[in-house]
């Protein structure tokens, strides 16, 4: 049996996220990204959700893989 580490993808709308360290918690990397999406500060996290070939039970090509949907806090002002 071999091991093979999950490769995580985060969404934000349309935008799709490299995952900037493997050894971080999805939190972790939402804080990251905040710097440069701010209303991901109060944001939420969905999923994850995976992705896997379920009829052979063989991963292809990139491996197994995990997306996570980074929602942002959008408020009213006044």
């Amino acid at each position: 049996m071999t091991m093979q580490r999950l490769e995580r993808t985060f969404k934000f709308g349309d935008i799709e996220l490299s995952d900037l360290d493997p050894t971080a918690t999805p939190e972790e990397i939402m804080e990251m990204y905040s710097k440069k999406y701010p209303s991901l500060t109060n944001g939420e996290i969905g999923g994850p959700y995976y992705e896997e070939d379920k009829e052979n039970w063989k991963f292809e090509g990139k491996g197994p893989s995990a997306t996570y949907d980074l929602k942002g806090s959008y408020g009213t002002k006044g």
